[in-house]
């Protein structure tokens, strides 16, 4: 009986050890909480800002962007009445650490400004077009798809059967890469940056050229 009356008072004891931690974590959990109703209060306008941010800042350069988030995006949710996460830090609302991690050791530059062409790149629904000098870009994309250089899909414009050439990549789903684009594009390929996918059964259809 008494070895029974030990057991029981030692649960005793754990289970009112349990309980004093779990007071004691209270505070910070009504805390959470009510941070993440002001969270769910500003996730709309956060969207739109982000959405905004994807869709029309990628041609320009840092300072510009930050010009068009804060006096432009933000300014226009807040005269809506729309809220929103003022200086809303949006390489953390659009991506993780963990993603960010891999993109640098894939060799993508860890400034900020690098961070959000990397989410452009990811993350919009067209197909990118890089102006790249100092040749990181290209050095990220060919470390991050490395199908490209192993099966050698990489082509430039002046390729003799270049429309031959990605009948392959596409009808498999492999990534392709064209470099030393200058200042326009082949119209063959206006097809496949606009996506102009028509859809025969089951079958996803795009016609290139002729």
């Amino acid at each position: 009986m008494q070895g029974e009356a030990n057991k029981l008072k030692r649960k005793m004891d754990q289970a009112t050890k349990l309980i004093d931690s779990l007071a004691d974590n209270k505070v910070r959990w009504t805390a959470s909480s009510q941070q993440f109703q002001e969270e769910k209060k500003r996730l709309c306008g956060d969207v739109a800002k982000a959405s905004a941010f994807v869709s029309y800042v990628g041609p320009f350069n840092a300072e510009f962007r930050s010009l068009l988030t804060t006096d432009y995006f933000e300014t226009d949710l807040n005269a809506r009445k729309i809220p929103n996460t003022d200086d809303l830090k949006l390489t953390q609302f659009l991506v993780d650490e963990q993603t960010v991690g891999d993109w640098n050791m894939q060799g993508l530059p860890t400034d900020d400004l690098s961070i959000q062409n990397g989410i452009m790149v990811t993350r919009s629904a067209r197909f990118p077009l890089m102006i790249d000098p100092q040749g990181q870009a290209i050095s990220w994309i060919k470390n991050r798809e490395t199908e490209l250089e192993s099966m050698g899909l990489i082509y430039t414009l002046q390729h003799p059967n270049l429309r031959d050439q990605l009948k392959i990549p596409m009808m498999d789903g492999l990534p392709f890469l064209i470099e030393n684009i200058e200042n326009e594009v082949d119209v063959m390929l206006d097809p496949l940056l606009e996506k102009q996918i028509t859809v025969k059964g089951r079958v996803r259809l795009i016609k290139l050229g002729d």
